[in-house]
């Protein structure tokens, strides 16, 4: 899986293949354009981002890594060291408030899930530090997360078996996260967007792609709800 992040103006894609950053200009549509390299080549990082710059935390490079990177989303160029995370990890997610960023789940040096939450201040460069955990029945590996400004959601992943779990934690505090409600499936690999009211969650796997589609109101608690379908299962 590959991290992203988007500014103002430009959005920000991890490239599992070259082990860089491409960029494409969120207002107009065309092919994504080289952005730069990590500062280490790796893969299935945890991503977040705020209007000035874009994190990638952790992944696979041969052995598991705790790195995290950071470009200056305006510009182009290679990614610089921001510090380290609290563990070694593969399969990290992450979301994100204008000013602190937040990474979880995964899997952690002895190749099990982990419930680790940590956060770093975007603005800043350093180590991470520990938020909290997420819940124990939610320990996972390839969930996914989104956010607003002011709360951030990990959803889906594997527990080991195909989770529903949708879990959030307020980005501004630290402390364990909180049960939001349940996703309309059972799933791994979900992509999850959002604005400041509503997140989805779209496609996953089973077992097998699906092209499932669910919402929630991010201010609220509760299940998902349908959205719609994708046009093609992934």
């Amino acid at each position: 899986s590959a991290a992203g992040g988007t500014g103002a103006t430009r959005g920000i894609i991890g490239d599992d293949a070259s082990a860089g950053y491409d960029m494409v200009t969120i207002s107009t549509t065309g092919d994504a354009t080289d952005f730069g390299n990590l500062t280490v080549a790796r893969r299935s990082s945890g991503g977040a981002s705020n209007s000035t710059r874009g994190l990638t935390a952790a992944g696979y490079g041969g052995s598991k890594t705790n790195i995290i990177d950071y470009v200056t989303i305006a510009t182009t160029g290679n990614a610089t060291d921001f510090g380290d995370c609290t563990q070694t990890n593969n399969g990290m997610c992450g979301f994100s408030s204008p000013t602190r960023a937040v990474f979880g789940v995964g899997e952690a040096p002895a190749d099990d899930a982990t419930n680790v939450i940590m956060y770093v201040t975007i603005a800043s460069t350093g180590d991470a530090t520990d938020f909290g955990d997420l819940l124990a029945a939610s320990s996972n590996m390839h969930a996914s997360g989104c956010s607003s400004d002011i709360r951030g959601i990990f959803c889906g992943g594997l527990v080991p078996s195909n989770s529903n779990v949708i879990q959030y934690s307020t980005i501004a505090s630290t402390g364990n996260a909180t049960d939001f409600g349940d996703l309309t499936q059972a799933r791994y690999g979900v992509g999850a967007g959002s604005n400041n009211t509503r997140a989805v969650m779209s496609g996953g796997d089973t077992g097998s792609k699906v092209n499932t589609t669910d919402y929630v109101t991010i201010t609220s608690t509760g299940n998902a709800a349908d959205f719609g379908d994708q046009l093609l299962s992934a």
